[in-house]
């Protein structure tokens, strides 16, 4: 209910705002979540006069961290990214005012199923089709999204143990040809990725993902 306030709040103000990512994923999966993400057509600076008591100091790549009544939520404006670096990170990107290209730009279809604030489920990537398959999936191509990102190689693995789901063939094969860029990922970010590997209950098919891949 804060989440979807919140959301409000931001289309009150004149803008478009989802909720988006991991929290609606889980929400449909039953399970609890307070990590909020937001997409919106509003620019980080209309998003800081519209929150300007609750906002946090951090704003990087496009995004505000707003303090929701003790509920962190990430605010991201709807972006295309151009091109990327050391196969990681975005270094140009243009900020768009369309919700099907931003989703376009994120790493497996799970994680594109946004809520409006009505609390409607906005499928345009048919996410929950993969829900129901238990399969973990790529936006696109999977060779390319993971040569953009390395990091979504080892998010793919933690994706799959955490939740209990199959890799599709296509996203395993996609592993297999470019899981040697993860050398170029730093090693706090591979830690982290791998602690939530290893503390989840279905860690030994964690594990089997990982040496098999």
């Amino acid at each position: 209910r804060k989440a979807l306030k919140f959301i409000k709040k931001i289309e009150d103000n004149g803008f478009e705002a989802y909720i988006v990512g991991g929290f609606v994923r889980d929400y449909l999966l039953g399970i609890e979540s307070n990590d909020i993400d937001v997409c919106t057509n509003a620019k980080p600076s209309d998003i800081r006069n519209i929150f300007k008591d609750n906002c946090m100091p951090n704003d990087d790549y496009g995004s505000v961290v707003v303090d929701c009544k003790s509920i962190r939520c990430e605010v991201t404006t709807f972006r295309k990214e151009i091109s990327y670096i050391d196969n990681r990170k975005p270094i140009e990107y243009v900020y768009i005012n369309d919700l099907l290209e931003d989703l376009k730009r994120r790493d497996f279809t799970i994680n594109t199923i946004c809520m409006n604030k009505d609390g409607e489920i906005i499928d345009l990537l048919d996410g929950r089709y993969d829900l129901k398959r238990c399969e973990i999936n790529t936006v696109g191509d999977s060779v390319s999204k993971f040569s953009e990102d390395s990091l979504r190689i080892l998010r793919a693995i933690r994706f799959a143990t955490i939740l209990d789901f199959k890799l599709s063939d296509d996203v395993k094969e996609a592993i297999l040809k470019t899981k040697h860029l993860l050398k170029n990922l730093s090693y706090q970010r591979k830690k982290e990725e791998l602690d939530k590997i290893f503390g989840s209950i279905h860690v030994k098919y964690g594990v089997k993902l990982l040496i098999e891949l």
